[in-house]
């Protein structure tokens, strides 16, 4: 059975896309089939996942607006997504004049769903209408949360927006928790942070922690994950442990090779076909 789960929290810099493309991978290295969905303008999710738009792709602009088939791109083989675009930056306005706007994307992916173990939403930063259609289409909702002081910052205001849309439109939506990144256990901060979240009754918050690691920053450039840029490192290690927490699947022995393979074996192949 499909699982599609939200990532969202309205504050930005909280590591939503790095949790989604990093998360995915390892959900995908634990033997899943995974569909990536990017739902912000800035398209960070897309680029990671090697998308270069080109005149004439299709991306989930095209897919919201027009009774289209779903414009679906192979990372891996199991590995799939749907890319963003700078169209989205129109898609708010175009969406208020929609019936039932705030279930558009569930009813698309209604067409594709049932292909995948898992379905990840990245949703970009505040509230909006293609954010309340993430929540709408999806079964939980994990909240990126940086350890730090400002992580507070307008999480009242996120619980609203989730409740609303538990309350009008998606009553099977669980707030599956807080994911606290950016963890250094050497900071008081961060031990606060942590302490306050697993206090809270009303949200849980995962077990896994996810540490600060500069291999973070790095491995966007070259469009990869973690799992292709750097294997050995603790940032590996924590997502690995995430995809393990919440699937209950334990990861193969190869696991640390797998996607550098996969890389290396779709290089070849886009060499040998001349792209």
């Amino acid at each position: 059975m499909t699982k599609i789960i939200s990532f969202l929290n309205h504050k930005g810099g909280v590591a939503k896309t790095t949790t989604c493309a990093n998360l995915a991978t390892a959900l995908w290295i634990l033997g899943k089939k995974v569909l990536v969905i990017d739902t912000d303008q800035q398209c960070n999710l897309s680029g990671v996942l090697g998308f270069s738009q080109k005149e004439g792709d299709p991306t989930l602009s095209d897919w919201l607006k027009e009774p289209v088939p779903a414009p679906v791109y192979i990372r891996y083989e199991g590995l799939d997504y749907i890319p963003a675009s700078k169209a989205l930056r129109n898609m708010e306005a175009e969406l208020l004049n929609k019936r039932s706007r705030e279930t558009i994307l569930a009813r698309k992916l209604d067409q594709v769903k049932n292909e995948y173990d898992y379905v990840v939403i990245d949703c970009a930063p505040g509230d909006s209408v293609l954010n309340d259609n993430a929540l709408s289409a999806s079964d939980a909702v994990i909240i990126p949360t940086e350890c730090s002081g400002f992580s507070l910052q307008g999480m009242q205001n996120l619980l609203l927006a989730i409740h609303e849309i538990q309350s009008e439109i998606n009553p099977n939506l669980s707030i599956e928790g807080y994911l606290l990144v950016k963890y250094d256990k050497q900071t008081k901060i961060a031990k606060e942070v942590s302490r306050y979240f697993e206090k809270q009754s009303e949200v849980p918050t995962m077990k896994t922690k996810i540490r600060k690691c500069v291999k973070f920053d790095e491995s966007p450039l070259g469009h990869q994950t973690i799992f292709e840029y750097a294997p050995e490192s603790n940032g590996a290690e924590d997502y690995m442990r995430l995809a393990e927490e919440m699937t209950g699947a334990k990861r193969p022995k190869n696991w640390k090779t797998v996607a550098r393979k996969a890389e290396e074996e779709m290089e070849e192949s886009n060499s040998e076909n001349g792209n």
